[in-house]
């Protein structure tokens, strides 16, 4: 029985002795059951398009599955669930009209056209000239033409599920006019590690053109139970993966946790031992620079480790064993146990799964193990004060019923004052800490802003055309790089704040249960609600803010070589980051107004309920009730108690 079986009975045994018991709060331990009842292992897998994210699933699977995706524009959701019978199953979820409608619009704003409908929209798109735009835009073109030609036979379908089968799965995906309308596939097939529950999610690339796969980054960011980061062994680290690793780093800072596995695929082309150990290092040293602390960096050969997975069932398999040659380089390979044997050790993902399946044991039973610790502690609680109570009830002596209502009237005071000074005491802190938070945001902007530019602004672009368009191109490209850098930050922030309404409520809580008076009325922990809607929204820049300091561009060579970038650069920080830290006031202002609110809500909320339980314990105090009930109530706390010594 694993920890999480044990925990789930457990908190069953608690819910039948304190069934029905008046006054014990079961939200908590409902939320337990919930939690760990539905509670599957997802493993979110990022990386950009080409890195070979498909391709290490199916091995991780162990059969050729997913689709590896020619198109890297038309990316949807794809998850691996346990299967739900004995044969494979595949279900497409295609576009809403409105998730369409977002991405077309989205990607029409960066080309700076305009659409007032859908329609309207894909009649534009029909008529876009790849040639006209900067290059970095063309695969956003790209997507819209591919969009409008699939549009006659794919609106019917917008919104709709369909079954469907591998085979037309995969002429599905490479069909660019039919996949750019697949929001989600979801896939349920028997793998080695989905027979212990474990669900992975294909996730867009991180290099994806669509806004809305921010967002659904972020989600995964926040609530995968492990992370896996795909590179390839050729390519550099680029500006999406870094973004990417930087918005995770944030994450984990906030959530005191380390989720992420790097994978560099592809290992067989490394030349030697050496240049892939230098390669490995610099990836960490890399991680270690966007604020991953302890990277966790694996050498894995995706093809490798499937052909040798598939020929391991099947040493006849043609398919992988033209695969296992190509890799190896080795025309004469033969599939002999020990040459598989050999094959899949070189492919290095047998590391990987086992640090992974490890981690999210581990991880699963410490979760498991809390929530029982923290529902029991609470439960005890409850049950402490429902037996004061009784006790109260009983006795006869009316000079220890007058005390008990003097308490009582003093801790009604005590709420009344706590409750009419939440603002000066709990929320303007929290404002404070919320405004410093901001400016280390842009603080954070200001240190990164030559690395945009220059990232913007490099030699390579200005080696053809003409360099006014090159330099508005560039100035395009570092706006819309600032943009996602803010709302990175944002996105950040909105968690800090969450967190700390969260502790303010706890510390508040806290600071009234010391010396509070009334045992038969416990001071419970306030629940904090936050939505912060404006942690979504897209941040725009002007580009134009860059114009009047492209007078420092004479030419390529005087640019790069005699000083004009950084004098260029210097000249423009002041109103970029002028507008950085606009920005930042508005929609951090926003999300901040929104956490403080939360927090006096749910302080309300708090003292409220204190006080209605305080005026119906006064009223009880003169209620009849049967002295058993206390040997009862004695008798199930000594039951959680004994659990609790025994460790159970």
């Amino acid at each position: 029985m694993s920890e999480r079986e044990r925990a789930l009975v457990r908190l069953r045994e608690m819910r039948s002795l304190v069934q029905g018991i008046e006054g014990v709060d079961l939200r908590l331990l409902d939320r337990a059951l919930e939690r760990l009842e539905q509670r599957a292992t997802t493993i979110a897998v990022f990386g950009a398009f080409s890195a070979g994210k498909s391709s290490l699933l199916n091995a991780l699977i162990g059969r050729s599955l997913l689709a590896v995706s020619p198109q890297p524009t038309t990316a949807a959701i794809t998850s691996v669930h346990p299967p739900r019978g004995r044969e494979t199953s595949i279900r497409i979820t295609a576009k809403s009209r409105d998730e369409l409608w977002q991405d077309v619009r989205a990607l029409l704003d960066v080309l700076g056209v305009s659409a007032s409908h859908l329609e309207d929209a894909i009649r534009a798109a029909s008529g876009l000239v790849p040639a006209k735009f900067p290059i970095h835009l063309r695969r956003h073109i790209r997507f819209l033409k591919a969009l409008a030609e699939g549009y006659p036979d794919m609106s019917p379908h917008l919104g709709e599920q369909w079954e469907t089968s591998i085979e037309e799965l995969r002429g599905f995906s490479a069909d660019e006019k039919r996949a750019a309308y697949v929001s989600q596939v979801d896939v349920w097939a028997d793998s080695p590690l989905g027979r212990h529950g474990y669900i992975f999610v294909d996730t867009p690339g991180v290099d994806s053109i669509h806004r809305r796969h921010t967002n659904v980054a972020f989600h995964y960011m926040r609530e995968a139970d492990a992370i896996i980061f795909v590179m390839y062994y050729t390519h550099a680290f680029s500006q999406a993966d870094r973004e990417f690793l930087i918005q995770l780093s944030g994450v984990q800072d906030v959530a005191g946790t380390n989720k992420l596995f790097s994978v560099v695929n592809a290992v067989d082309l490394a030349e030697s031992e050496e240049e892939l150990q230098a390669v490995l290092e610099r990836v960490r040293q890399d991680e270690r620079k966007l604020g991953v602390r302890q990277p966790r960096v694996y050498p894995v050969s995706a093809q490798l480790a499937l052909a040798a997975r598939l020929l391991a069932a099947d040493p006849g398999d043609e398919a992988a064993l033209e695969i296992a040659r190509a890799r190896l380089g080795q025309g004469d390979f033969e599939p002999t146990a020990d040459a598989v044997s050999d094959l899949e050790r070189r492919a290095g993902l047998a590391a990987l799964e086992a640090d992974l399946a490890d981690f999210c044991t581990r991880e699963a039973d410490r979760l498991a193990a809390d929530l029982v610790a923290r529902t029991r502690q609470a439960l005890m609680r409850d049950l402490e004060a429902a037996i004061e109570k009784v006790t109260l009830a009983i006795t006869s002596d009316e000079a220890a019923r007058e005390k008990q209502r003097a308490e009582i009237d003093r801790a009604r005071l005590l709420v009344e004052d706590a409750s009419s000074s939440v603002e000066a005491r709990a929320v303007s802190p929290l404002a404070k800490e919320l405004q410093e938070l901001l400016f280390h945001a842009g603080e954070r902007v200001r240190f990164a802003y030559r690395d945009m530019f220059r990232e913007a602004f490099h030699p390579g672009r200005f080696r053809l055309g003409n360099p006014q368009d090159k330099l508005r191109e560039a100035a395009r490209e570092f706006a819309d790089a600032l943009g996602r850098r803010v709302e990175i930050e944002l996105r950040t922030f909105a968690l800090r704040a969450e967190q700390l309404a969260a502790k303010a409520a706890a510390q508040e809580a806290a600071r009234l249960a010391d010396g509070w008076p009334v045992q038969a009325v416990p001071v419970r922990d306030p629940d904090v609600v936050l939505r912060l809607s404006a942690a979504d929204e897209a941040v725009a820049f002007d580009a134009g803010v860059l114009a009047p300091h492209f007078r420092h561009f004479r030419s390529a060579k005087q640019f790069f070589e005699e000083g004009g970038q950084a004098e260029m650069m210097d000249a423009a920080m002041p109103a970029v980051m002028e507008q950085v830290k606009a920005k930042l006031d508005d929609a951090g202002g926003r999300l901040a107004a929104e956490a403080q609110a939360a927090l006096a809500e749910s302080l309300r909320r708090f003292y409220g309920d204190l006080a209605a339980r305080l005026a119906a314990l006064a009223a009880d105090l003169d209620e009849p009730v049967d002295p058993s009930e206390r040997e009862r109530l004695a008798s199930i706390l000594a039951s959680l108690q004994s659990a609790v010594d025994e460790g159970v």
